[in-house]
């Protein structure tokens, strides 16, 4: 079948999906579409780093993402000077209630990186929550920051987790579900027991990506099919061509079976 005739079918199978029953629909996602960004991202903490596009060379670590395109989103740490730390952030177009998700690269294992959600944009991202990998690859942490100043509200060895200990330079799957008060968090499609957290400081805010490391900068973390769904979506926004590509994006990679097994 052609690409086109299969996006045709697509959408009316996702039409006639969403009229049948509620679920969670995808808002925005960025593939790093032939090794350009598919969107706007803005710097946090004062400094200008960003997530970048890259596309890696056979030798390169990370090569093999998730959706062996090769190309990917890397964010590099700022140097000690302004902090060793970088936020980027995208706006989750009007809904407070998501889910947050990305591959994520461990490389060396030699910072903190991980997912932020409900980050406030009036303070450069300084407010935020974020699911982050811990150096040394041993610990998974839910943190929040309020004027930069951080709260643990979960932690969570990596030796306990179904997978074990994540290696360096290997792709997983981290997810965030952010519900009015309530986060749900998951790694390589578990969710981490204990669960849920409740915080209700940060009731909305912007979705992005973060590394730090306060002693040595320029340190990339990787990251891939960075993916931004909600429930309310299906509810209130009509099915348009840009969402059908993004579900066709997520089907196909599911389908070929090289979804990572969603401060």
């Amino acid at each position: 079948m052609k690409r086109s005739a299969m996006i045709l079918s697509l959408a009316v199978t996702l039409s006639l999906t969403s009229s049948i029953a509620a679920r969670a629909a995808v808002v925005k996602a960025e593939y790093v579409t032939g090794g350009t960004l598919d969107l706007t991202w803005t710097p946090g903490f004062g400094v200008p780093n960003t997530l970048e596009p890259l596309v890696l060379s056979s030798g390169d670590g990370g090569y093999s993402n998730p959706s062996r395109d090769h190309t990917v989103g890397v964010l590099t740490n700022a140097i000690p000077d302004e902090g060793g730390i970088s936020l980027a952030a995208t706006p989750p177009d009007g809904y407070d209630d998501y889910s947050w998700s990305a591959a994520i690269f461990t490389g060396a294992g030699d910072s903190r990186r991980g997912l932020v959600v409900r980050a406030q944009e009036s303070n450069g991202f300084a407010s935020c929550y974020q699911f982050v990998i811990q150096p040394g690859l041993l610990q998974l942490s839910f943190r929040k920051l309020i004027d930069g100043t951080p709260t643990t509200l979960g932690t969570w060895f990596t030796t306990d987790l179904p997978g074990g200990l994540p290696a360096v330079e290997s792709w997983h799957q981290m997810k965030v579900e952010a519900d009015g008060a309530t986060f749900h968090l998951y790694f390589d499609g578990n969710e981490l027991p204990g669960g849920p957290i409740v915080d209700a400081d940060l009731g909305s805010g912007w979705v992005g990506v973060y590394n730090f490391r306060f002693d040595i900068g320029g340190i990339p973390f990787l990251v891939d099919d960075l993916v931004l769904e909600s429930e309310d979506a299906t509810a209130v926004a009509p099915m348009t061509w840009g969402g059908v590509k993004a579900q066709y994006g997520t089907v196909l990679h599911r389908r070929s079976g090289l979804e990572v097994a969603g401060r």
